[in-house]
């Protein structure tokens, strides 16, 4: 009888064991040795969301990890929202209750109350800055349409893809600053606001191993000294060369050293790290700021 009467409390914990061990379905942990794994998501608050956008939304949610801070998970449920349109959202509260407090990561329910506004559509898409490329080029890039819904994650796309296009061209500077407009009959103009900076070209490209390696790979790089430097090429460069290239090393280990004055740059490939001239410190010719990925970086296993 006793036995009999432990079977509960058991099968609790081989639920909860289960749970601990199931594997993320997406995982957005800062460290693998904490957070929650998300097994329900309960939303109030709302007044005129569908059934059927509260499901995709709480799909969205349930069975992924995070990190065990309800600030965190108060702006990822604020991102569904706004995903879906919802651009005047606000999650007022986020509550965390943990199933089993032991477990790695811990189950955990989420309750969340939401005010989630009006529904915008897209108005339309206007380009401020741009002279490299007409806005029609740049508007492009932007799936939605006018009339759509107005989906933050889709205007993260048409970013990416307005920026790619002017790395391609040499404008590493360049930068991406959207803005958004409302109307009164419920949409929204997205302003997009670019500063293009200088175009830069191919200088000197400098691979830090053995001769025989080095004449090698600079054969095959196919940007030659002068011409217009295409930022996404280096990384290309990488995965078809993957083979040449020693296991740890990455596209974060390139150096993209600028000279703002001429302006051109050089390209390093610090693949052998014992060499010295792979430790010495490149520096930049009158760049006021220094460029994202311009750092010193051993390659790391």
């Amino acid at each position: 009888m006793k036995f009999a009467r432990c079977l509960p409390a058991l099968t609790a914990v081989a639920f909860l064991a289960s749970l601990a061990h199931a594997e993320c379905r997406e995982d957005h942990r800062s460290r693998k040795s904490t957070g929650l794994l998300i097994v329900d998501l309960a939303i109030s608050g709302t007044h005129g969301l569908s059934t059927s956008d509260l499901s995709r939304i709480k799909g969205d949610m349930v069975g992924s990890c995070f990190d065990e801070n309800s600030d965190e998970l108060e702006v990822r449920i604020l991102g569904l929202f706004l995903d879906k349109g919802y651009f005047e959202c606000k999650v007022e509260s986020v509550r965390i209750k943990a199933n089993d407090p032991l477990a790695v990561p811990k189950p955990a329910s989420v309750e969340a109350v939401v005010s989630e506004g009006r529904r915008f559509k897209v108005g339309e898409v206007k380009f401020e800055g741009n002279h490299a490329f007409e806005s029609s080029e740049l508007r492009d890039k932007f799936s939605m349409k006018k009339g759509d819904l107005f989906a933050r994650n889709n205007i993260a796309g048409g970013i990416e893809g307005v920026h790619e296009l002017y790395m391609a061209k040499g404008f590493i500077d360049m930068l991406v600053v959207p803005d958004v407009e409302k109307s009164s009959e419920g949409t929204l103009v997205l302003i997009i606001n670019v500063t293009e900076g200088r175009q830069y070209h191919m200088g000197a490209l400098e691979i830090f191993t053995k001769k025989e390696l080095a004449d090698r790979l600079r054969a095959l790089w196919e940007i030659p000294e002068g011409a217009v430097f295409d930022l996404g090429y280096v990384e290309k460069f990488i995965a078809n060369n993957r083979s040449l290239l020693p296991a740890d090393f990455k596209r974060p280990n390139v150096q993209i050293v600028r000279n703002c004055r001429e302006p051109w740059v050089a390209v390093r490939f610090p693949l052998d790290w014992t060499d010295p001239r792979a430790q010495a410190v490149p520096r930049e010719i009158d760049c006021e700021e220094p460029n994202e990925g311009n750092e010193l970086k051993a390659p790391t296993d």
